[in-house]
């Protein structure tokens, strides 16, 4: 799994579009992938963590579950930085992407930042991580 992680509007799916241009991909927004044969690339996962009904727990299961065995590709707005929201719910939410992209990171094999365009390899598998 490799993961792209970056603020809104950073420039992360265009950066993704062009390392993966002229490959077979299947694009997953705001939804858990469907067992495929092409590359799987996984964006908005804020906004299923948002709408799902599951616990906390049972989500991160189910998100590691399913990008598990796949080549895979996961694009993440980091939304716990900057101001913290006031709304209780806003919160939650933020602190439950935390918990589930810590779980992402920790499992990706590449974790990769994108500020403006610009990337930043935070881990390479077998590099010293």
């Amino acid at each position: 799994m490799h993961v792209y992680i970056g603020g809104a509007a950073n420039g992360k799916r265009d950066y993704v579009r062009s390392m993966l241009a002229g490959r077979e991909v299947s694009w997953y927004e705001g939804k858990l992938p469907e067992r495929v044969d092409s590359t799987v690339v996984v964006a908005g996962l804020e906004n299923w963590m948002a709408g799902t009904e599951l616990s906390e727990a049972e989500a991160v299961r189910q998100a590691l579950e399913s990008l598990k065995g796949q080549e895979v590709i996961v694009i993440l707005t980091d939304i716990g930085r900057g101001i913290v929201p006031m709304d209780p719910a806003l919160r939650e939410l933020r602190d439950r992407c935390g918990r589930l992209y810590q779980r992402l990171l920790a499992e990706a094999d590449e974790v990769t930042r994108i500020w403006y365009g610009l990337a930043q390899t935070l881990k390479k598998r077998g590099e010293g991580t």
